[in-house]
């Protein structure tokens, strides 16, 4: 850890010291920018960070100074966005959890990005194509990637040495379920501690040929073949005492079985990659990390958030909000934000920095959720209703994994519900 913080060190050094394009004169009063922002611990630090960076060194010079604001988590910023729009007092720039871009969006709350783009010949090509799939609406921009993520199989190798498994990890769902039984008999640890997350289950629809929502996002899949046999797998799985299934707000107990080793594996973001390994240098466990186990295939849907601009602000203020984001996601932050984080590098020539390249060989795991999101990568439903139907699903998991309800009838009536309800506001 330490070499990735004096990597991170040299990184603040080379962004402070960027040669700065010509501005114009600096007005007598800057413009005064806020930035909302998600979550704790190094992501917040990584936040704070980058804004200081830019007030030192692009802010200076275009007479722009931003100040970075905490507001929980995701859900907790829309909700406080939502309400900030309907007072008249938005925050010049916020991240965005990428499901949430279209809703937004369409509700006026935030503006097109696609002119500063072309105007400013960002190229796009730059990004990873997996990334840009919630970027847009209606073919237009609304978003840049900057916090960027994917679920990973995460693996404690000292209990899987313990266990006589191969350390690098299960490739399928059948391997899976054999590591799962081998460690339980073992060393007496879970296989796995999963709560009810939406997220991981769009990555095992994926990975059954299907996925959580149909094609047009107009109707569920919650009741489909493909989602019957995920729940069917890991019902199988806690019915033999296995793995552990908690209830979907309880991440709190998946956390302390990871911490005191009474788990080996568990599925996570690749932004809590930097945090898992302090964490196992603390508790004396040796971590690594692989893709999604594969069932007809691999597959993996993106994460994280975007950065996006208010529409309540005035035109000097907009461009100044379009110059904050064009700093944040360009080359030598993104590469900063995923060396400090453990989220996916979300520029091309971001990964490819010498650099990060010197990381890659000396941490591999930073690059398994970079190589997955290449390769199997997948955007996240944006219909509006998604977020009533996650409630939904989430339901079903906590019933059929945490309470042994039956799995047929479970999810018929979830079905029903979500279609009942026209969830999705089907036509």
């Amino acid at each position: 850890m330490k070499k990735i913080f004096v990597f991170c060190a040299m990184l603040i050094a080379i962004v402070s010291a960027a040669v700065l394009p010509c501005a114009s004169p600096a007005a007598a009063k800057p413009v005064e920018l806020t930035f909302w922002y998600s979550w704790t611990d190094l992501i917040q630090e990584n936040n704070i960070n980058l804004a200081k960076m830019f007030n030192e060194t692009r802010g200076k010079e275009l007479n722009i100074q931003v100040t970075a604001e905490y507001q929980g988590t995701y859900n907790e910023l829309h909700q406080k966005l939502q309400a900030a729009y309907v007072s008249g007092k938005t925050p010049s720039v916020t991240v965005m959890e990428i499901a949430s871009i279209k809703r937004f969006a369409e509700s006026g709350v935030i503006l097109p990005l696609s002119p500063y783009i072309e105007r400013d010949k960002i190229d796009m090509d730059d990004f990873y194509k997996g990334l840009l799939i919630n970027c847009e609406v209606g073919g237009t921009w609304f978003g840049l990637p900057y916090l960027r993520s994917t679920p990973i199989l995460y693996m404690n190798t000292t209990l899987l040495k313990k266990a006589g498994l191969d350390p690098s990890g299960p490739k399928t769902w059948a391997e899976l379920a054999e590591y799962c039984k081998t460690i339980k008999e073992k060393t007496g640890a879970y296989g796995i501690t999963l709560n009810s997350d939406v997220w991981i289950f769009e990555a095992f629809m994926f990975e059954n040929g299907a996925a959580t929502l149909s094609p047009d996002e107009s109707k569920s899949n919650i009741n489909s073949p493909e989602s019957r046999a995920v729940f069917a797998f890991f019902r199988d799985l806690v019915d033999k005492g296995y793995v552990r299934c908690v209830a979907g707000d309880d991440y709190g107990k998946v956390a302390a079985d990871i911490m005191n080793q009474k788990t080996a594996m568990f599925f996570n973001s690749t932004s809590d990659l930097t945090y898992n390994f302090d964490l196992a240098k603390e508790n004396g466990y040796e971590i690594n990390t692989c893709f999604i186990p594969a069932n007809k295939t691999y597959g993996v849907p993106t994460g994280g958030c975007n950065l996006v601009m208010t529409s309540r602000q005035t035109d000097e203020e907009r461009e100044a909000s379009w110059e904050f984001i064009k700093w944040m996601t360009e080359t030598k932050q993104a590469a900063y934000a995923h060396a400090y984080t453990g989220y996916v590098a979300s520029r091309k020539s971001a990964a490819a920095l010498p650099e990060i390249q010197a990381l890659y060989k000396e941490k591999p795991q930073f690059k398994i959720a970079l190589d997955q999101l290449e390769l199997y990568g997948h955007g996240r439903p944006m219909n509006p209703g998604y977020t009533q139907v996650i409630v939904e699903w989430t339901a079903a998991m906590d019933a059929i994994w945490s309470n042994g309800a039956d799995i047929d009838s479970t999810l018929s009536a979830a079905d029903a519900k979500i279609v009942g309800m026209n969830m999705l506001g089907a036509k």
